[in-house]
């Protein structure tokens, strides 16, 4: 088996192909979900082979491997902990609610080969919560870690109606008119086809990943909010993918994607996340708080700790329209 197939994707359990913009036109399925994991936009495990690039998986970026735990660089220490209230999820969130009032966004996460434990991920977590968001990812910290058993399209949504519900009011003024989508490999495609379709979502971020098949692409007509590609340079499967999805989505659909040449496993593990929290954390204050500097940081190479100054690659387009 090629080394990266066991971290990675997807479930076996494909048996039919999606309707193809040739064979039928103007064909959608109703939702994103399907009977496997990572949903409608998701592939078999047995065809993911083809689409793995050649060579090792791997960059030049360090650090890359698993670095300190802390309660994140932001305003408010967080935490990674469970909730009774949305059973087999895990929680981040601040330790205490902000003060004042201050509007939490919100964020439905997935991991990487859709297993359902995000320990892995848990200094990116933590870290973007610490700048006031509430998280809830797929899976708890004791949960399974193989591919035997993956998170499916209605796990994220299940976060989704808890945080709509209110039930996230404990951990402060959760927005549910800011949720985000997102997830690393697996946990991205299901992050897009958690928001196929389902208008509670207003952005959608892709951690080093992206559609797989051409034949499926068309689906991108039915995605209409900003897409956030942070993708792991050219060694990553997510690459070359990444850059057909970029091309394919709607016309003055707003759009980012920036490479940083970590491979496949990215940033994660690092200490507040490495790059890819930093990134994450400037996106995400641009896009629900309105702040210009860490705007800078994402489209403009000259500003101070720019992700261009950071080693990463950025495109970007369509971002007058939002």
């Amino acid at each position: 088996m090629h080394p990266l197939l066991l971290p990675l994707l997807l479930s076996p359990l494909l048996t039919h192909a999606l309707p193809t913009p040739q064979n039928q036109p103007g064909t959608f399925p109703p939702t994103g979900d399907g009977t496997y994991a990572g949903g409608i936009f998701s592939i078999s495990l047995t065809d993911l082979p083809r689409y793995i690039p050649p060579g090792p998986d791997g960059g030049t970026e360090t650090p890359r491997a698993d670095g300190q735990r802390t309660s994140g660089s932001g305003p408010y220490p967080a935490q990674m902990t469970t909730d009774p209230t949305l059973p087999g999820h895990t929680i981040f969130a601040p330790r205490t609610p902000p003060a004042g009032n201050i509007s939490l966004p919100f964020i439905a996460w997935g991991n990487g080969a859709c297993v359902l434990n995000p320990t892995q991920y848990q200094n990116l977590l933590t870290e973007i919560a610490s700048y006031g968001y509430v998280i809830a990812a797929d899976g708890t910290p004791n949960g399974s870690s193989g591919t035997e058993q993956q998170s499916k399209v209605q796990d994220m949504r299940e976060s989704l109606d808890w945080a709509v519900a209110g039930k996230a009011a404990k951990y402060g003024n959760v927005d549910v008119q800011k949720i985000t989508t997102a997830g690393h490999s697996c946990g991205g495609l299901e992050a897009m086809s958690t928001a196929y379709r389902d208008p509670r979502v207003k952005r959608i971020m892709m951690f080093n990943i992206a559609i797989f098949q051409d034949e499926k692409r068309y689906l991108l007509q039915e995605i209409k909010v900003p897409v956030a590609y942070l993708i792991g340079g050219k060694s990553d499967m997510g690459y070359e993918n990444s850059a057909k999805d970029y091309a394919r989505l709607n016309p003055g659909l707003p759009k980012l994607r920036a490479n940083l040449d970590t491979g496949h496993q990215g940033t994660f593990r690092a200490t507040n996340g490495g790059k890819q929290g930093k990134a994450a954390v400037a996106y995400l204050e641009w896009q629900w708080r309105g702040n210009m500097t860490a705007r800078d940081v994402i489209l403009k190479p000259e500003s101070p700790g720019s992700l261009v100054k950071d080693n990463w690659v950025v495109e970007s387009a369509n971002w007058d329209l939002v």
